[in-house]
C-alpha cells in the first residue's frame, strides 16, 4: 500500500505539504528561542500561565546579567566571598557559642538518662518458670471418677466432661494427670501391665481417640498426663512369655538367676515383707519381683529394655501427652551383684542405677520440649528418699533427670501439731527453680487427708493452705478438694488393699453419689458418708463459715500471686499451735500465711515474730473462717491477730521499694 502522497503529482504534493504545515502552525504554540551558548540557566515563560495553546517565550537567562528592571540576579557565594566572612569575630563566636550548647545540651541528656536508670525501679525479677511448674494438678482415678454407660466403672466418657466444666472451669485446675488407663489383668491392680500402648476395654477410648481429645484439650490450654510404668509388668504380659521360653531377644528382659542348690539367690523380701524370688518351671530359674508373684520385674539394666520404655514414652508423646509420672520409680533398678542382705532396702530401693535410668528417659522428654508451654514433664512420688536421694533425683545440670520430686505430705494428720508441720516443710523446702518439688496430701496408696485429721476438720484449711501455697507444684488427689473420707470396702468386695483410699467420687446426695445410675452396682462401695459429704454440698453458702472446697477454690487463685509462684520462703512455729510462713517475691506484694491447729483461741504479735517478714498493716487476703474479713487493712502491730482453732488467715503487705 503506498501513501497517500505518493499519488498526487510533486507539485500536488509540495502543495498539499504546505496546507499540512500551515495547518499544524494553527494549533501550535510558539517557542521563542533566545539561547546564548554561555547561558547556564533556562526559564519556561508561558503568558497565560501555562494553561491552554497560548504562546509561550522560552528564555535562557544569565544568572549574572541584569534583569529588565536593572537588578542583579544572586546566585550564591563564591568560596572567596565567603572566606572573608569566616575569620570575622561574630562569626567565630557564633560558632563556638552553637557547638558548646550543643555538647552541653548532650552531656545533659546523658546525665539526665543515667539518672534515671540509676534511681528508677528496676522492673521486678521473673523466672523462667514453665507451665508444670505454676499450674495444680489434679490426680484421677477414671475408674471411680463418673460412669457414663452404667456398668459401675468410670469411663472417659464420663471423665471428659467433667475434665471442662469441674475440673478447668469450676476448680480453675488445668492439667488432669490421669493414672491406670493401661490394659492390665484386672482393675484389681493397675501394676499387672499387659500393654503400655492399649487403654483398658473399661476406660472405654483408643489412643488415637484420645489423641484428638488431648489435641483438643491443648487448644484451651490445658494438659494431660499419663502413668509411666517400667519397674514391672504382669506375668501375662508376652515380653514375659517370651522371655520364661528363652526367646534370644526377650530372655534378659526379667532379672533371672538360676541356682544349683534349688534355693533362691538371696534373702531378699518384697515390700510385704514375702520372698522376692519365685521359681519358674518352664525357665528352670528364679525370677525377681517386689510387688508380687504376679509382676515381674523388668531388667532396666538391659539397653533393648530401656530402648523399649523410651518407644512407650515416644509413643504417647506423639499422642499429645504433656508429660508421665513415673511409677514406684525408688524401685526401678537393684544391685546387679544380688548381695544378700538387704535389711535396709539399700540394695533394691532408691538404688543408684535408677538415676542412669532417670536420664536416658529425661533425654526422650527433652526431644520433645521444642515449644515454649509445649514442655515434657517427668515427675516422680518418692516415699522412702532422705533429702540427699530427693536431691540425685533431680539430678545436675549436665546429667538432669526428674523435673519434679513429688515426696507426700501424708506425716500430716490429727496428731501432728505446728512443730510437726514444721519439721515436715522444713525436710524438703527448696526455693531452687531447677530442683522443683510437688507437694501432694496422698494419693491412692494412702489415707485421704480428711481420714487423717479425724475429728480435726477444721484443719483441711491448713493442709489446703501448705498444699497449694508452699513453693512447688500443687497435686491433689480426687474428692480431696472437699474432704472426701476413706471408704470402707467389705472383705468380700475388697480387690486390693488400698480399695478404702479410691472409692468413688461423692458428687451429690443422690443415688450412688452420682458416680453412676441408680440401681447399678458401682465397682468400689459409695462412702457412707456421702449425703452429707459431696462436691455439691461442698458449694453450698449456708453453712457456717467457709466449706473445705470454697477455700480451696479461693487458695488456688490465690495460688496465681507472683509472690507464691517464685516467693522466697521463710518458715516458724513460735508454739506448738501456730505455724506461719511468708512468700515474697522481689518489689511484688508479699504475703504471710498463718495457722492455729491447735484447740484453743491463740493471739499472735507480729512484732515479736523476727522469724516472718511483716509490716505494720496489711490486708486479709484470705479467712477460713470470716470471709467478711477479706480485704480488710488491720494493724497487725498494735493488734494481735486472733487465730479460731483451725483458722487459716492471709495476709497480704505492700511490696517494698
Amino acid at each position: 500500500m503506498t501513501h497517500p502522497a505518493e499519488d498526487l503529482p510533486k507539485e500536488g504534493a509540495e502543495n498539499e505539504k504546505s496546507r499540512l504545515d500551515e495547518e499544524l502552525t494553527a494549533n501550535t504554540t510558539a517557542v521563542d528561542l533566545d539561547v546564548d551558548p554561555d547561558d547556564s540557566k533556562a526559564h519556561l515563560i508561558n503568558a497565560n500561565g501555562g494553561a491552554g495553546s497560548d504562546h509561550v517565550d522560552v528564555k535562557i537567562i544569565d544568572g549574572t546579567a541584569a534583569s529588565s528592571e536593572g537588578e542583579v540576579s544572586f546566585n550564591g557565594l563564591g568560596k572567596d566571598e565567603v572566606m572573608k566572612y569566616a575569620d570575622e569575630p561574630f562569626w567565630r563566636r557564633l560558632r563556638w557559642i552553637l557547638f558548646i550548647l550543643f555538647w552541653v545540651g548532650w552531656l545533659a541528656m546523658l546525665v539526665t538518662a543515667v539518672v534515671i536508670i540509676a534511681v528508677a525501679p528496676r522492673c521486678p525479677p521473673r523466672p523462667d518458670l514453665k507451665w508444670y511448674q505454676t499450674e495444680t494438678v489434679y490426680q484421677v482415678l477414671p475408674e471411680s471418677f463418673k460412669d457414663s454407660n452404667d456398668d459401675g466403672i468410670g469411663d472417659f466418657d464420663g471423665l471428659d466432661p467433667k475434665v471442662d466444666d469441674y475440673i478447668a472451669d469450676d476448680l480453675d485446675i488445668k492439667v488432669v494427670w490421669l493414672s491406670n488407663i493401661y490394659e492390665t489383668d484386672s482393675l484389681a491392680s493397675e501394676l499387672g501391665i499387659l500393654d503400655h500402648e492399649a487403654t483398658s476395654a473399661s476406660f472405654g477410648t483408643t489412643p488415637d481417640k484420645m489423641r484428638s481429645w488431648m489435641k483438643s484439650l491443648r487448644k484451651e490450654g490445658k494438659k494431660v498426663i499419663l502413668d509411666l510404668v517400667p519397674n514391672q509388668s504382669s506375668k501375662n504380659h508376652t515380653w514375659f512369655q517370651k522371655s520364661r521360653n528363652g526367646d534370644e531377644k526377650f530372655k534378659d528382659f526379667y532379672v533371672w538367676k538360676a541356682t544349683t542348690d534349688g534355693n533362691p539367690p538371696n534373702n531378699w523380701k518384697t515390700l510385704d515383707g514375702d520372698p522376692a524370688w519365685t521359681y519358674d518351671d518352664v525357665r528352670k530359674a528364679y525370677y525377681f519381683h517386689q510387688f508380687g508373684t504376679d509382676y515381674p520385674d523388668l531388667n532396666l539394666a538391659n539397653e533393648d529394655v530401656v530402648e523399649e520404655i523410651k518407644d512407650i514414652m515416644k509413643f504417647w508423646f506423639d499422642k499429645g501427652v504433656s508429660g508421665f509420672h513415673i511409677k514406684d520409680v525408688e524401685y526401678l533398678v537393684e544391685n546387679p551383684d544380688l548381695p544378700d542382705d538387704d535389711a535396709d532396702r539399700s540394695q533394691t530401693v532408691n538404688y543408684k542405677g535408677t538415676f542412669e535410668f532417670l536420664e536416658k528417659l529425661r533425654e526422650v522428654a527433652n526431644q520433645y520440649s521444642d515449644k515454649p508451654g509445649r514442655e515434657r514433664v517427668l515427675f516422680a512420688t518418692v516415699y522412702k528418699a532422705n533429702k540427699n536421694q530427693t536431691m540425685s533425683y533431680w539430678g545436675t545440670e549436665d546429667k538432669k533427670r526428674l523435673h519434679i520430686v513429688l515426696p507426700l505430705m501424708d506425716k500430716f494428720d490429727e496428731k501432728c501439731n505446728a512443730n510437726c508441720v514444721y519439721d515436715i516443710v522444713n525436710s524438703q523446702l527448696t526455693d531452687d527453680t531447677d530442683q522443683w518439688l510437688g507437694l501432694a496430701l496422698g494419693n491412692q496408696y494412702t489415707s485421704r487427708i480428711a481420714s487423717r485429721i479425724g475429728a480435726k476438720t477444721v484443719n483441711l484449711h491448713a493442709a489446703h493452705a501448705l498444699e497449694l501455697l508452699l513453693p512447688g507444684s500443687a497435686f491433689n488427689y480426687y474428692g480431696d478438694e472437699f474432704g472426701q473420707l476413706n471408704g470402707k470396702v467389705p472383705a468380700a468386695d475388697r480387690l486390693a488393699f488400698n480399695d478404702d483410699y479410691r472409692t468413688p467420687m461423692q458428687w451429690n446426695s443422690g443415688p450412688n453419689a452420682g458416680f453412676t445410675s441408680e440401681g447399678v452396682k458401682p465397682w468400689l462401695p459409695i462412702g457412707a458418708d456421702y449425703v452429707n459429704n459431696n462436691r455439691k454440698a461442698g458449694d453450698a453458702h449456708f453453712t457456717d463459715g467457709t466449706t473445705p472446697l470454697q477455700a480451696f477454690k479461693e487458695l488456688v487463685k490465690l495460688r496465681g500471686e507472683e509472690s507464691f509462684q517464685w516467693g522466697k520462703t521463710k518458715l516458724c512455729s513460735p508454739n506448738d499451735n501456730i505455724f506461719m510462713f511468708t512468700r515474697k517475691a522481689t518489689r511484688f506484694p508479699y504475703f504471710l500465711v498463718m495457722m492455729n491447729l491447735g484447740n484453743q483461741t491463740m493471739y499472735e504479735s507480729l512484732e515479736t515474730q523476727k522469724c516472718v517478714e511483716s509490716k505494720e498493716e496489711g490486708v486479709v487476703s484470705f479467712h477460713s473462717r470470716d470471709e467478711d474479713q477479706v480485704g480488710l487493712t488491720l494493724n497487725f502491730h498494735d493488734n494481735p491477730a486472733r487465730l479460731a482453732p483451725g483458722d487459716v488467715v492471709v495476709i497480704e503487705f505492700t511490696a517494698d521499694d
